[in-house]
């Protein structure tokens, strides 16, 4: 400011502030030899420095009461405890005429001691952006620390003026294009350093981390101690020594990594440029190599690198493959920790659906559950009829196929995105399924096949229906029951049994539906024109001539107008799954408002499986037509007013991960002179006589044609050729080919409807935690109800807060036991705490946040007291 703007300045604070005492303090003399130029009409200038304090008192308090002065100091302003004017300037008015000053009254800020540390950063204060956004942070008390801190905050854009965000924040200006890069240009690094904040960002680090480093200090030092510090602060042994330098002992700040990188992991926004800063720095130490010959226990607690991950998973892989026999409990118990860690929870950028390491971690689950289920049959099976097997495979036995199904389909995805990690286990599962399942299914199945009386001889079940009775059995009582009722049947092309039942589970855990399942013993040999026959309305199914195509009551039933016009007469009709589907719900309302019976043909599992070409992806087909047919039901009842539909199949299927050897092909001595369809899994003809290693039969007997027609079968899993695929086939008379699911969906009504609320398992804190005395306080939860199919887990994120400022880790923990026992259903959480100070008066909260969207289940108020353990 020149002399003419102060001197206006100066008339217009005793014009408009109505004071008459102005006082000036000068610390840097900047004004002193200008002062006789100071002329503000009727103000008097005293210098402080020339009067003495009691004179002045008695002059401006007694002698001049009226008169208006400019009390100038060529000094800075006194602190308020040696002010002995401090009663005086309380009604006055204080002036500055500096930039310092002029930027301290700009900021609010109320200590003039500041005007040294202002004019030191004021390539800070150039740029007015800068300024702005530093108002938005600074408060009335602040200190040159403080001020500094917000400045770096403000060059960084964090999101908060705290050390954590802020280095968060940094490392962001560092990662681009999916990589991070130390070396990369960063504007608020650069800026850090030319305008003086340097020195202060490396106090601030070690304030927070006890980071020190005298000889090379640096962001890449900094990174290194503080990941290594976190991976020696969870690993539960020695840490190598290779990374003992870069650990930070001997500060009650060590703890402070572990925080700061699981908050960095739980940040929305920034947790990418975790998994990039966390992979640079890996191999950098050459952690791959580190960890190869530390013990597996000892990291089950890390989650510091992803190689860690990729170690654990090798390692229980390598476990379950070698102890088939041994509790897998530990196992299970470490499975399910890791699949509520970071790793197993991230979405990386090439991986848009789901988490390879959850899906990796869920295949051990399967591995484990299968052969546990292999225990259990130790001593193969001894079922005396085939009534008492049929029941057994129905009741537990389909959960080998479930089960090795939804191992190769986890395994499909991880391999296919290049993971040779499951490889090995693989053959375990299959040599589990493969060779011991289904060869001890296929030889006691098979004794009741061809035993006398057996089954092909007599192709019914007690209390089991038949597949071509599946139209008098399940549709024709609802039609008879009332002229109002309408049925909706979904016939989709060689879904089994072991899909129904896991579709039927998962609709039994939607709100207001029913789903019921129960076999029907398919028809011989199962294929698709004579099973879909089967299942339509009809007295008498025929084979004419040489076709192999039935006619239903003399009508063919190879298309699909072919099948409307047979449902035609019980006012029905037949569409495609996708064709309703695609249909709005005026439209489809407009469509079936004519029937009473409507057919809905969805074909995705046959399309994709009985296909060489494309048989691999058969495990993805039967994910997808779950998925399918659950929507399609929802839209039925939901979109079409819908009550009830029945979901069932033409045939099974076998599918089989292992390629065939020539030992799976049943080789006949000649072809049968009148045949009519060779299939991998059956021949069809006239008079086809008898064969060695095959069995045979009449489809007047197994599908209750008119007239007899032979097949034969080879026995077990093998078949007669591998033309068309070789893994996916269906048509023979093994279990999985002739259980046919019917799975009846309906809409809950008054009371049970209410009953049939989903809900989530409720989770409490067991004991009473008034106050934390430790740095890493432990907490008990206990989940209050079990898993069932209303009954969902619970997964929840745990935290201590100050309001809503995380202090601690933030744990990831999934409460999803099915056990009747309440011991089992306990969970156990710790959370480091962030180093203080706290305020032991103040009141905390252990919070417990929803995962899925963030809303929060519970707050618990609590005190932290741990001054005592932060002394040592």
């Amino acid at each position: 400011m020149d002399i003419q703007q102060i001197n206006q300045a100066l008339a217009r604070i005793f014009k408009e502030e109505n004071k008459r005492l102005v006082f000036w303090y000068d610390g840097e003399k900047e004004f002193e030899e200008s002062l006789p130029f100071i002329q503000v009409e009727g103000v008097t200038v005293l210098r402080l420095d020339e009067t003495g304090t009691l004179e002045l008192k008695i002059r401006l308090e007694t002698l001049d009461v009226n008169g208006k002065f400019i009390l100038y100091a060529p000094d800075y302003e006194p602190a308020p405890e040696k002010d002995w004017l401090l009663d005086i300037k309380l009604y006055s008015y204080l002036f500055h005429a500096d930039k310092a000053s002029i930027l301290i009254k700009e900021l609010g800020l109320e200590n003039q001691s500041l005007r040294p540390f202002i004019k030191e950063r004021k390539a800070f204060f150039r740029n007015q952006d800068r300024l702005d956004r530093l108002k938005k942070w600074v408060e009335t008390e602040d200190r040159e620390e403080d001020i500094d801190l917000k400045m770096i905050t403000v060059l960084t854009r964090a999101e908060q003026p705290e050390p954590f965000t802020i280095l968060i924040k940094l490392m962001d200006s560092f990662c681009r294009d999916n990589t991070f890069d130390e070396t990369m240009e960063s504007k608020a690094w650069k800026d850090m350093d030319t305008l003086g904040l340097a020195a202060s960002f490396r106090k601030l680090m070690t304030q927070a981390f006890g980071y020190v480093n005298e000889s090379s200090p640096g962001l890449m030092d900094l990174l290194i101690k503080i990941f290594v510090t976190d991976f020696s602060n969870q690993l539960k042994g020695d840490l190598p020594v290779s990374l003992v330098h870069f650990r930070m002992t001997g500060t009650s700040k060590a703890m402070n990594s572990s925080v700061f990188l699981n908050q960095w992991q739980t940040h929305t926004q920034y947790c990418k440029n975790f998994n990039l800063v966390s992979k640079c720095i890996a191999q950098k130490l050459n952690m791959d190599q580190v960890i190869s010959s530390i013990e597996i226990d000892t990291l089950l607690e890390v989650s510091t690198f992803e190689t860690v991950e990729q170690r654990i998973i090798s390692s229980l892989r390598n476990q379950i493959m070698n102890g088939s026999d041994q509790d897998f409990s530990k196992i299970k118990d470490v499975v399910k920790k890791r699949q509520d860690g970071y790793w197993s929870n991230i979405l990386f950028d090439d991986e848009p659906k789901q988490n390879l390491y959850k899906s990796a971690y869920q295949a051990l689950e399967t591995a484990i559950a299968l052969f546990e289920l292999r225990k259990q049959y130790d001593a193969g099976f001894s079922y005396k009829s085939a009534d008492e097997m049929f029941k057994a495979y129905t009741g537990e036995l389909y959960r080998f196929d479930q089960l090795y199904r939804i191992f190769n389909e986890l395994a499909n995805k991880t391999e296919q995105a290049g993971w040779d990690v499951l490889k090995q286990l693989r053959g375990c599962v299959d040599d589990c399924y493969t060779s011991w399942f289904m060869e001890r299914l296929s030889i006691k199945w098979g004794d009741f096949l061809e035993s006398e009386n057996g089954l092909l001889d007599h192709w019914h079940l007690p209390d089991i229906h038949n597949q071509y009775h599946f139209f008098k059995k399940y549709i024709n009582p609802i039609l008879v029951e009332s002229d109002r009722n309408r049925i909706f049947v979904v016939i989709s092309d060689a879904f089994r049994y072991e899909a129904g039942k896991e579709m039927a589970d998962q609709i039994n855990g939607k709100y207001r539906l029913k789903a019921e399942i129960e076999p029907i013993l398919g028809i011989l040999p199962g294929f698709t024109a004579l099973g879909m026959a089967s299942l339509l309305p009809h007295e008498v199914l025929t084979f004419k001539g040489d076709s192999a195509n039935p006619l239903v009551d003399g009508q063919p039933a190879g298309s699909l107008d072919q099948r409307a016009a047979i449902l035609e007469k019980f006012n029905g009709t037949a569409i495609k799954a996708s064709e309703l589907s695609a249909m709005s719900k005026d439209k489809g309302r407009e469509f079936v408002k004519p029937h009473r019976v409507i057919y809905i043909y969805h074909d995705q599992i046959d399309a994709v499986g009985d296909k060489a070409a494309s048989e691999d992806k058969t495990l993805e087909a039967v994910r997808t037509t779950i998925d399918e047919l659950i929507a399609l039901v929802g839209f039925i009842i939901n979109s079409l007013n819908g009550t009830r539909v029945i979901v069932t199949s033409d045939h099974g299927f076998i599918y089989q991960e292992k390629n065939p050897v020539q030992m799976d092909k049943s080789l006949l001595d000649a072809e049968p002179e009148k045949l009519i369809k060779k299939h991998k899994r059956f021949i069809l003809g006239h008079n086809l006589g008898k064969a060695d290693n095959v069995f045979t039969g009449s489809t007047k007997q197994t599908s209750h044609t008119d007239k007899d027609m032979m097949f034969w079968l080879p026995k077990g899993t093998n078949r007669f050729n591998f033309v068309g695929g070789a893994k996916f086939f269906h048509g023979g008379a093994m279990l999985q080919e002739i259980t046919i699911p019917v799975v009846t969906v309906s809409e809950m009504k008054g009371i049970h409807r209410e009953k049939s609320q989903v809900r989530v398992v409720g989770v409490s804190l067991l004991g009473s935690v008034k106050k934390i005395v430790t740095n890493i306080p432990r907490f008990e939860f206990i989940q209050t109800d079990a898993v069932s199919q209303r009954m969902k887990p619970r997964t929840l994120k745990i935290s201590l807060r100050d309001g809503n400022d995380l202090i601690s880790n933030e744990e990831n923990i999934t409460f999803d036991s099915s056990s009747s026992s309440m011991d089992e259903r306990k969970k156990i959480v710790r959370l480091p705490l962030k180093s203080g100070p706290f305020n032991n008066k103040k009141e905390y909260s252990l919070v417990l946040r929803n995962a899925e969207d963030e809303t929060e289940y519970e707050r618990l108020p609590l005190m932290i007291d741990i001054a005592f353990a932060n002394d040592f």
